[in-house]
Order: C-alpha cells, then structure tokens, then sequence
C-alpha cells in the first residue's frame, strides 16, 4: 500500500511548494529523491515513470517541485540558489526518516542540484542516476560514484563531455544513440517510446542493485 503526502516548504515568491512524498507499507528502507529539470516537471514522462519504477520496487519518493514552477517565471540564473535552499529545506525533512539506502535520480539542471546536496550530505551515503547532466554537473559526476545517461544529439551536453567522463571507471555511463536532452528521437515517435522504456528499466534496476 502507499499513503501520498506532501513535503511542505516556503517558496522565495511566498507561496508553499508541495513536494508530493509516496511512502510504502509497510515502511520501506528506501528512499528515491526526484530532481526535476529547471522546465521538466516530475510529471513529465521520463521521471513520472522512473517514480513508477521505483515505487514498484517498494522504494518511498520524494517528487521535487521548484518554486518558479507556480509563477509566471520562467527559470533564470539568478533563481539557483534559491531553488537549491527550497530543495535542501524538503529533503532534510525527509531524510529524518533515518533510510538506510538513499537514491537520487536527477535531470538536466535538476543534475546539478542533486550533486551539490549529495556533497553536502556526504556523497559516499548517496547512490545518483544523473539523467542527461549539464557541463555544471561534471564535478560532482567525477568525483562521486554514478550512473549517467546522455543522448548522442544532446545539445547541451558536447561529445568532449561524453568522452571526459567515460575515462572515469567510478561513472555507470549510458549513451542512447541519436537521443536528444529529453532522451527523445528527433524524427521517431516510436524509438522515443522504446527509448522511455529502456530508462524506466534502467531506473528499476538502480535502486535494486545491491
């Protein structure tokens, strides 16, 4: 069974962010930790089935949401640290829990966010799935344990950058031929949907490794 909450935190605009938090039961010793990206939401396909996956995996979730969502605002530079101290205040709440496994599964800018919370928190303790990182996120990805998926035709993500963090034996790296920053075809629905398929399985197979 699982019970749906929510995380409550204040936003810099004012209002409260409502992290949606699925838990088991009964209790999981598990927690995956949703990173959206700056303008894909944890409803957008790939993290909403990721955050199927893992539940199905007896995981509990923590769906992200960033305050600027709620506005009229689109996302700007000037907002990351604010949306870093909305999502650190969401995630210490969480991890009072006391999860003996901690999972972050992260996205484009959300890539980002993840790694400098997994410094601050002591990365040894967190496992990260780094869904198409942005060049900011290389630091956190070379120094830390991880899995990274990225497309081919990633457009913010160089082919320089592909190749750097392939020569770390301690990065999981994924490459998706001809995927673009969404991990979608260009010109293809339906390899975009087998695309889809192959992360979700490979977002399953992350918190059910040993």
């Amino acid at each position: 069974m699982i019970k749906e909450s929510f995380i409550k935190v204040k936003s810099f605009w004012g209002h409260d962010i409502n992290n949606l938090f699925l838990t088991q039961t009964p209790k999981s010793d598990s927690i995956v930790i949703l990173f959206p990206g700056a303008g894909y939401s944890c409803e957008s396909p790939l993290l909403y089935y990721a955050r199927e996956a893992v539940l199905q995996a007896k995981c509990d979730v923590l769906s992200l949401e960033y305050g600027h969502f709620k506005t009229n605002n689109s996302f700007k530079s000037e907002y990351v640290e604010q949306t870093f101290q909305e999502v650190y205040a969401a995630i210490q709440i969480v991890l009072s829990n006391s999860y003996k496994r901690i999972f972050f599964i992260s996205k484009s800018f959300g890539t980002s966010v993840a790694g400098r919370i997994s410094e601050l928190l002591n990365h040894d303790n967190i496992n990260n799935l780094f869904l198409t990182p942005t060049s900011n996120t290389i630091p956190y990805i070379v120094k830390s344990k991880c899995a990274v998926v990225v497309g081919t035709n990633d457009e913010f993500f160089s082919k320089e950058n592909i190749d750097l963090i392939g020569t770390y034996s301690s990065v999981n790296l994924h490459i998706i031929e001809n995927a673009t920053h969404s991990l979608e075809s260009r010109d293809d629905c339906i390899e975009s949907i087998e695309i889809l398929k192959d992360v979700t399985k490979l977002c399953m197979n992350f918190v059910q490794r040993k």
